[in-house]
């Protein structure tokens, strides 16, 4: 195994028989944040980064179990399965929406019946969230992601050979309630795994595949609609993603909980061969040392997900009747425009946020607080208000395809921008709590979004979308007012909750 890139104190002391290192220690913390940078470490105890100066928080231990002392390899590869795994999530979901015409004329329902079955969805979605979170905590975050995958490629088996209706509908539901474990719990993957000063960057590239899964879906869903006209398909397709997951759940996962509270020497062994490894994928450690290691018992997003939900109504409807008339090829191709606003908005905020970040603490004599995250914010939110409104006018007024894509393409690097400041800034105010933090991101952000589906095109189509689109640009607005609340009075609030461990 490569040795952790960090200093390492003498060889001569029983590292074994000590306490485990204080993840948090008292020099590392400041009134209402936490001590990032020293300029002349001098004498420290601290452990720094290799620049030197870069306090590495939480403070790595000298076991080589500690997922903060993995090798590179192992933890980005982790990253990626956690990150396709979210992937796989909002790509099965907005799938959904490609062939809900097809469906539609195939079973005699409405078209409204059959956007029912992405709704439910959703909503399933945001509610296995709260499921999940917890069982991190009781049962580890390799199994739970383990068997929370392995039932959603099951169930989405069961989507793509639904013989009607029905079960249709309730294999969606399930297919959501279980699928949607690595959106909710892949934060408290990278909390484990990585240094503060890293996580910013790794919930970007995290972000990348999750906040562009919901256009890739559509996307691929209407290229095979196109070619085959079978809405069977779209579904094996989901089938094929989920599978590559579980891949790579079994080729790279490990548990990455490591209980800080315990006292070096008590730390329960941790094999390296496959079988030993996959002993902690599929819970058998983890129930194993239970006793000891576990437990014993938004606004931005609402919209992206309607736009996504109703996309085919959109854009798909005969211009006959009032639409775009996009063949299933042309609504894909539509999709590369969220999907290109989101890459450009990973590459500005892979750079912005540390320079956010190295800014404040250079101000502030080498202390970082997390409001510092919330700058990006009020970037984002221009980009997402005048995305908005330009796809507004470009429905009301039917304007050229490229007004839509460009519409479309600034909401996407708004919501991409934005998802990383928020995701960071919660973080780095819980930082004991990041399954919770990321379950409750993700219930906000899905039980925001589910119900859109059910009014965005009637409301559209009664006010104009014009009016429509505007009233969330507003709405996203008031959001940023309530951002600017938490700005200015987060440190004091922090405060009073105590002191960061």
């Amino acid at each position: 195994m490569e040795k952790p890139d960090v200093e390492h104190v003498s060889s001569d002391e029983q590292l074994e028989k000590r306490p485990t290192v204080e993840p948090f220690p008292q020099a590392a913390r400041a009134e209402a944040g936490v001590v990032l940078n020293i300029d002349a470490p001098g004498d420290s105890a601290l452990r720094f980064a290799k620049d030197g100066h870069t306090v590495l928080l939480p403070q790595p231990t000298q076991d080589p179990n500690d997922p903060l002392n993995w090798p590179s390899w192992k933890k980005h590869a982790i990253l990626l399965t956690i990150a396709w795994g979210a992937f796989c999530a909002d790509f099965t979901s907005a799938a959904g929406s490609a062939p809900i015409l097809v469906q539609a004329a195939e079973w005699h329902e409405s078209i409204h019946a059959v956007t029912e079955t992405n709704s439910i969805n959703v909503l399933m979605m945001a509610l296995g969230g709260l499921v999940w979170v917890p069982m991190t905590s009781f049962l580890g975050r390799a199994p739970t992601l383990f068997w929370s995958n392995l039932f959603g490629l099951v169930f989405s088996i069961g989507t793509a050979v639904s013989p009607n209706f029905t079960c249709f509908y309730a294999m969606r539901a399930l297919t959501g309630f279980f699928i949607t474990s690595a959106q909710t719990i892949s934060i408290a993957f990278i909390r484990d795994m990585f240094f503060f000063h890293e996580r910013a960057r790794k919930i970007g590239l995290w972000a990348l595949l999750y906040i562009a899964s919901p256009f890739w879906g559509p996307l691929v869903g209407n290229f095979v609609l196109g070619g085959t006209n079978s809405w069977e398909n779209v579904f094996w397709v989901c089938v094929a993603v989920c599978g590559v997951d579980m891949i790579l759940i079994v080729s790279f996962l490990d548990e990455t909980w490591y209980n800080r509270d315990i006292p070096s020497c008590d730390q329960p062994p941790r094999g390296h061969s496959f079988l030993a490894r996959m002993s902690r994928i599929i819970g058998v450690w983890e129930l194993k040392h239970h006793s000891l290691y576990y437990e014993t018992a938004l606004l931005f997003f609402a919209w992206a997900i309607g736009i996504n939900i109703t996309t085919a109504i959109l854009f798909g409807t005969p211009k006959e009747f009032g639409g775009y008339g996009y063949s299933f090829n042309g609504i894909g191709y539509l999709y590369f425009s969220p999907i290109v606003g989101i890459l450009f908005g990973e590459i500005f905020g892979h750079y912005f946020n540390d320079y956010v970040t190295r800014r404040y603490v250079r101000k502030h004599n080498g202390v970082f607080e997390p409001e510092a995250r919330l700058y990006t914010i009020y970037i984002s939110s221009v980009f997402m208000i005048a995305g908005l409104v330009l796809l507004g006018q470009a429905l009301f007024r039917h304007l050229s395809a490229a007004a839509v894509v460009m519409g479309w393409g600034l909401h996407s690097f708004g919501i991409m921008t934005a998802s990383v400041a928020v995701t960071a800034y919660v973080l780095d105010s819980y930082p004991t709590a990041p399954a919770e933090v990321s379950g409750w991101s993700n219930f906000a952000r899905a039980i925001g979004g589910f119900g859109v589906g059910y009014f965005q095109q009637p409301w559209g189509a009664k006010v104009g979308y014009d009016a429509s689109f505007g009233t969330q640009a507003a709405i996203v607005a008031v959001g940023v007012v309530i951002v600017g609340i938490v700005h200015r009075y987060g440190h004091s609030l922090r405060l009073k909750a105590g002191p960061v461990r």
